[in-house]
């Protein structure tokens, strides 16, 4: 059937029908419409929509505590599998429908289905914004933090423009796809947001957003140094006769000067850390618990309750590897001191164990356990214990794999996957008349009919 004959004519798909259909229901006024407008609210808002899914794709383990921290207000515990579950889907259901209705693919459905998510989310951003239960509402996960207030007129203003769109979205049939073959962009865009969010959750998010992403010096942002600037951001107070004054580390004065205090200079982008670590004593070990020289692997558990102990032949192996290799290893757990004490005995950590806060565990890498491998101070890579097959772990513990070579680029592998999912959109895109050559007949008419009469109903 002819788009255009369908959408001038008199048939139950025509304008006038539609037309007639929103002024019978008490719809917007027909005089609203503007396919231009259409046109930029489908762009605008399926944008968000996409930004909103494909960011809780990458970091599913963000999402999941998100989810988990509105469930602990509200007196609720769930099992992780099924917060998972929920999460993944969430993060699907934006991205695919909101590509949907950017494209134009599926014109009634897509609208609709992403007004049914605000007849959900518009409630719950305004009860946040009153009672702020939770200092934001992981719209956007960590890439981009807004207040609750905001949240919630963003919502407000989607929800208006998805009423527009429910309205009128059918009448503007220009789209980027044959409805014939929508059903392949669905399987397409599944596909890539199932495999960014299982990337992120079993091994880390393919993009960090977090404080400390590979690169930072973790040594340098835990004590308040300028990373860059190294021994040069050192400064030493000196006194004498009762006047102070600040030297560089490479001009000190000579002995007639008293030394008073060590001053380092901040640099404006060094990461804002709350981030402290303590011994089973409570006595304050930042400065020293991480290295800044050599190789480390720093063992990540902010969740000592959900800690799998058959891990931890893994945790051994690597610490042979890197022990092997002149480095160390640590372990910066979320418990109390009787909960070190029972890792070290279940365990047989041979490594110092300290005591480190959740929230900054879970900034630091994602997972219920994890590793950081550090070279002079420097994140060089993280990866979730899940991660790690036998093979990987045995070659470790043998010698016969090095701890350095572990390391993948995570964002290298987003570009590669996401050049992937959009070459083959855009192929579709060049060569759909000759896609619906190849289809039987009898399934193009069926697939056409079927996609036309969901626009017009």
């Amino acid at each position: 059937m002819d788009e255009q004959t369908t959408s001038s004519g008199h048939g139950p798909g025509s304008d006038a029908t539609l037309k007639q259909r929103g002024k019978r229901h008490g719809l917007l006024p027909d005089r609203l419409y503007c396919p231009y407008v259409v046109m930029a609210l489908r762009v605008i808002i399926g944008a968000l929509f996409v930004l909103s899914g494909i960011s809780k794709a990458i970091d599913p383990w963000g999402f999941i505590f998100k989810i988990e921290d509105y469930l602990a207000v509200w007196g609720f515990s769930e099992p992780r599998t099924i917060i998972l579950v929920v999460a993944v889907a969430l993060s699907v259901y934006e991205f695919v429908f909101g590509f949907l209705l950017m494209t134009g693919c599926f014109k009634r459905m897509a609208p609709w289905l992403l007004m049914l998510s605000m007849v959900f989310m518009l409630p719950l951003t305004a009860y946040v914004w009153i009672a702020n239960p939770v200092e934001d509402c992981g719209c956007f996960g960590d890439m981009w933090t807004i207040s609750n207030a905001a949240t919630f007129w963003k919502n407000v203003v989607i929800v208006m423009a998805l009423i527009y769109l429910c309205r009128f979205n059918r009448q503007l049939r220009r789209g980027v796809y044959r409805p014939a073959i929508q059903w392949i962009v669905v399987v397409i865009l599944l596909f890539y947001t199932i495999a960014v969010s299982m990337y992120g959750y079993n091994i880390q998010p393919m993009i960090d957003f977090r404080p400390y992403p590979v690169g930072t010096n973790l040594y340098a942002a835990l004590n308040g140094a300028d990373s860059d600037a190294g021994i040069d951001a050192v400064q030493m107070v000196y006194k004498r006769d009762g006047e102070e004054r600040i030297f560089s580390i490479d001009e000190l004065p000579d002995s007639t000067w008293t030394f008073v205090r060590r001053v380092d200079n901040v640099a404006d982008d060094t990461p804002d850390s709350d981030f402290s670590i303590y011994d089973v004593d409570g006595d304050d070990v930042t400065g020293y618990a991480i290295d800044d020289t050599g190789e480390m692997l720093v063992l990540v558990i902010p969740e000592a309750n959900r800690v799998d102990i058959a891990h931890t032949y893994a945790i051994n192996e690597m610490e042979k590897a890197i022990t092997r290799r002149g480095g160390s290893m640590v372990a910066l757990i979320a418990a109390t001191p009787e909960g070190i004490a029972r890792w070290i005995d279940s365990s047989m950590a041979g490594y110092p164990c300290y005591i480190a806060e959740d929230t900054s565990l879970k900034q630091l890498a994602r997972g219920s356990m994890s590793v950081v491998y550090l070279k002079d101070g420097v994140i060089e890579w993280k990866r979730a214990l899940l991660a790690f097959d036998f093979a990987t772990v045995d070659a470790l513990g043998n010698g016969s794999l090095s701890v350095d070579s572990l390391d993948i680029d995570d964002l290298h592998s987003f570009y590669v996957v996401t050049a992937v999912a959009l070459g083959l959109l855009l192929v579709i895109a060049l060569t759909q008349e000759f896609i619906l050559r190849l289809l039987p007949e009898k399934q193009k008419k069926r697939l056409t009919l079927q996609s036309e009469k969901e626009a017009e109903t």
